[in-house]
């Protein structure tokens, strides 16, 4: 997003006041975050771009109460509706039955081979299980600088740490994902 901090202010501002055109900007900026954000906590990619599109609605609807006048703010405000929104959606879905097998559609021909597929969801579920087995601070702190591509002093602004706070968690982190993602027997 990147935008002087008046300029955010006033954007913040506009879209309190339902201007359409500065939402839309908000939105514009903020979205690939917030979709980065949600794509590394869920499995597929339909789901994470539903979950974004529930956070943007959540924060039309609630634009009124927003108290951010920056950029950090914001993103803070965004990224607190993503965390709620994941959270119910997880929940539906531990509530839901699963489908079976028959009702599965046919996977179109542009994926990769299945045994790449396999592999690949692999890793990324041992990576998923290996992030949960983090502290909430220490999976936010790889998120932002992994995920969203923030440094140390927006990640810092994000977790609401100072620097080096947020430098200790993330070399504890690593040195957790490693210990976790490196054992014979995998993290479950």
């Amino acid at each position: 997003m990147r935008q002087a901090p008046e300029d955010v202010a006033a954007l913040i501002h506009r879209a309190k006041a339902y201007d359409q055109a500065a939402f839309a900007e908000l939105y514009r900026k903020t979205v690939g975050p917030v979709y980065r954000y949600l794509s590394a906590r869920v499995a597929r990619v339909e789901e994470a771009e539903e979950l974004t599109q529930d956070v943007f609605l959540a924060a039309l609807n609630g634009i009124q109460s927003l108290r951010a006048e920056d950029e950090a703010a914001l993103m803070s405000w965004l990224f607190q509706i993503a965390r709620n929104k994941l959270a119910d959606s997880l929940r539906r879905r531990y509530r839901q039955p699963v489908a079976p097998l028959e009702e599965a559609e046919d996977m179109p021909t542009e994926q990769p081979r299945p045994d790449e597929a396999a592999e690949a969801w692999e890793e990324q579920t041992e990576v998923r299980q290996a992030l949960d087995h983090l502290t909430s601070e220490q999976r936010e702190v790889i998120i932002c600088k992994y995920v969203l591509g923030y440094d140390n002093s927006q990640t810092a602004k994000q977790v609401g740490k100072n620097v080096n706070a947020v430098n200790q968690l993330h070399h504890r982190a690593l040195a957790s994902l490693h210990r976790l993602l490196s054992r014979p027997e995998k993290v479950s």
